[in-house]
């Protein structure tokens, strides 16, 4: 798995950079409040997805931040 890669991210539905992913794993692990990432923020209160996105990232390959 080439983690430097662009890659799909199931939650947004999109291909992300790694950096995003990277970040936007860090927000949904609890790491980073998610007001921390503005455009992460509005799309899942927008579509009250925040838990929903939570359970998905954790499933995903990217987001084993071991």
């Amino acid at each position: 798995m080439d983690y430097y890669a662009d890659r799909f991210c199931p939650v947004l539905n999109q291909v992300i950079s790694c950096d995003y992913c990277y970040e936007y794993n860090l927000v949904l692990h609890r790491f980073f409040k998610l007001s921390s990432v503005p455009e992460l923020q509005e799309i899942l209160q927008r579509e009250d997805r925040i838990e929903e996105a939570r359970i998905i990232c954790q499933n995903c390959p990217y987001s084993d931040l071991s």
